[in-house]
């Protein structure tokens, strides 16, 4: 699937507007929400395009930190100013004096994606902790972004695996579940 991601990544090279637009049409995220997104890396759908629209329409953002293995994401105030910092696995990070904010809508990169909205990610399970812990409290929205190709079949699944509400690809606005 990281090979089949690459070869959509560079044939796609405008994905990220294009979702940026689908997102907005669509309305996934209100003003008072608080949107996590990912700084993306090893070819995943770039969502920066994204994240500038929210921050310049005055939106919060969050990107994720990771802690401890086992444990759920943090995630932390991303702002036009926040310079970020190498985290574990490649990622990017906002700093420790960064404000943590609990999110209510998070867009999350994947691997692969089916038609009842489960989600391959990396294997570490970070994400599905998360949302577990997220919706025990509250209302939480979860999007995939991807590349349209990046749908298969059947996405392996056991019962730790959180479900996403819906899917943005370049193709379009998928909703796999009413919030």
């Amino acid at each position: 699937m990281q090979t089949r991601r690459r070869d959509m990544f560079n044939a796609a090279s405008h994905a990220g507007e294009t979702v940026t637009r689908i997102a907005s049409n669509h309305g996934l995220i209100g003003l008072e929400d608080v949107a996590a997104l990912y700084w993306p890396m090893n070819e995943e759908l770039d969502c920066r395009p994204l994240i500038r629209e929210l921050l310049q329409s005055g939106r919060r953002v969050v990107l994720p930190v990771t802690g401890e293995k086992h444990k759920p994401l943090i995630f932390r105030r991303f702002t036009a100013d926040t310079t970020l910092r190498p985290g574990p696995f490649g990622t990017q990070e906002p700093p420790p004096g960064a404000h943590v904010l609990e999110p209510n809508v998070l867009f999350l990169p994947l691997l692969a994606f089916d038609s009842a909205g489960r989600r391959l990610g990396y294997g570490g399970g970070y994400y599905d902790r998360t949302l577990a812990k997220l919706r025990k409290d509250r209302a939480v929205r979860a999007y995939g972004l991807a590349f349209a190709g990046q749908e298969i079949e059947r996405v392996p699944s056991n019962a730790l695996d959180e479900l996403l509400d819906g899917i943005l690809t370049e193709q379009g606005y998928r909703q796999f579940r009413s919030s």
